[in-house]
């Protein structure tokens, strides 16, 4: 037991040692691959080629002594980062003007869904911005717009929370969004990057004067666990390639 404390302190030498430094990775299929580890998540790891380029590689295709690695590093970094979750709260909401009369049912469903939606938004990015939730039944599904007001109408649940503050956050709705589109296609760096980590370099981001998808969360189907996180890495891709801060 005396020597378990020498063996822990080792390995975590080890990986300070190599963090910053270029390495020989290898593939799956037994390929070498050179470069930096700059970050990665539980799916795929990016590395800085010798030419400055980044690469991202989805860690089923490393072998099994890379993908320890990666799991290593995200856990070491894990901590710091759940605590910088715990304090950021810079997408906030209220509810409009005479709530007080909304029906307690509607009211109760609006409420948990812009609550969880909220959540998830601050606990992924900062997203600084002041939301309004309004009780619309007249209103077929939902709808929103840049300054923030989100009209509910005959759909609630979290995945339209996520989907409409996405809308206030400027998906379809920021002067530079169709800018960024060409042939039905979003050209943006960011996004498309962001896309690619997720699903392979040959992903493609569709985009239309509103929506964009994958992980757009336009149906109720789209949603998951894994799809609402990724749907808001998204969105904010998309905002930096929109130039909103």
């Amino acid at each position: 037991m005396k020597h378990f404390p020498l063996v822990l302190l080792a390995g975590i030498t080890v990986l300070a040692a190599t963090a910053g430094e270029t390495r020989t990775w290898v593939s799956n299929d037994g390929r070498p691959i050179e470069g930096e580890y700059l970050r990665a998540n539980s799916e795929a790891v990016v590395l800085r080629k010798k030419d400055g380029g980044e690469l991202s590689i989805r860690l089923k295709f490393l072998s099994a002594a890379d993908q320890e690695f990666v799991k290593q590093k995200v856990a070491s970094e894990a901590p710091a980062e759940a605590k910088e979750e715990k304090v950021r709260n810079d997408l906030k909401y209220q509810l409009s003007g005479g709530s007080e009369k909304w029906p307690e049912d509607r009211k109760k469903r609006i409420v948990d869904s812009m609550d969880a939606a909220v959540a998830l938004y601050n606990k992924i990015g900062s997203f600084k911005k002041q939301l309004t939730a309004n009780n619309s039944p007249g209103t077929p599904t939902a709808d929103a717009n840049y300054d923030g007001w989100i009209n509910w109408g005959g759909s609630i649940n979290a995945r339209v929370a996520l989907h409409e503050i996405g809308h206030t956050l400027g998906i379809g709705t920021h002067p530079n969004w169709q800018s960024n589109i060409k042939d039905g296609l979003w050209t943006g760096k960011h996004a498309l990057e962001q896309l690619r980590e997720f699903d392979g370099k040959d992903a493609v981001l569709h985009a239309d004067r509103m929506h964009f998808w994958p992980y757009g969360l336009n149906f109720d189907n789209e949603s998951s666990k894994e799809n609402d996180v990724r749907h808001v890495k998204m969105v904010m891709a998309m905002r930096k390639d929109m130039g909103i801060d």
